[in-house]
């Protein structure tokens, strides 16, 4: 018996029993935030934990006020897809974990369609560390922009590409079900 309440404890105190409800203590992210002089309502947030009990990240998604969750998978109204690191995370698992969604959620055709613009995007990016922040936004007719700790490292064109890269986080197969419902604010 004491055995089998040690190990409880144990599991409780890793975070392995219960699901990891952090994002649901406290907002993360402010209720709106502005772009280009407009008011953009935070339909979401989430923290994304890998494998139980390591915090990687906390994401927020923001879009005017009458923005739907299917105008934003298609790139129809603009948006912002934060991020705030817990820890550091090297440049090369970025991007070796958005290839591999990218892969999962789109076809070879459309993989090939934006294949330089992600290596364009793929260049920008680095490592982050705890603390540092990162966002990705879409605005129709200029593009997405990725800014690192608030610097704007480059503008990558077209719908199509936002309509297709966002897909690593709310595709059909995002990299976590939960984000995805969370951020869209579908939970």
């Amino acid at each position: 018996m004491i055995h089998a309440r040690f190990l409880l404890g144990l599991l409780l105190l890793l975070g392995c029993v219960a699901p990891r409800a952090d994002a649901a203590v406290a907002p993360l992210f402010p209720k709106e935030i502005t772009l280009a002089g407009e008011s953009f309502r935070k339909l979401g947030e989430y923290r994304y934990v890998y494998r139980l009990f390591f915090d990687l990240y906390d994401a927020a998604l923001f879009a005017p006020d009458n923005a739907t969750a299917g105008q934003i998978l298609d790139a129809a109204t603009p948006f912002r897809l934060q991020f705030r690191y817990l820890r550091t995370i090297d440049k090369s698992i970025i991007l070796k974990s958005a290839d591999r969604m990218l892969e999962k959620n789109l076809s070879p055709e459309e993989r090939a369609l934006i294949a330089k613009r992600v290596g364009r995007i793929n260049a920008a990016y680095t490592t982050v560390n705890e603390g540092d922040t990162s966002s990705l936004t879409y605005q129709p007719g200029h593009g997405t922009t990725l800014r690192v700790n608030g610097e704007p490292k480059l503008t990558i064109e077209g719908q199509d590409f936002a309509k297709l890269y966002f897909r690593i986080w709310l595709g059909s197969q995002p990299i976590s079900k939960s984000l995805k419902a969370n951020l869209l604010g579908l939970d």
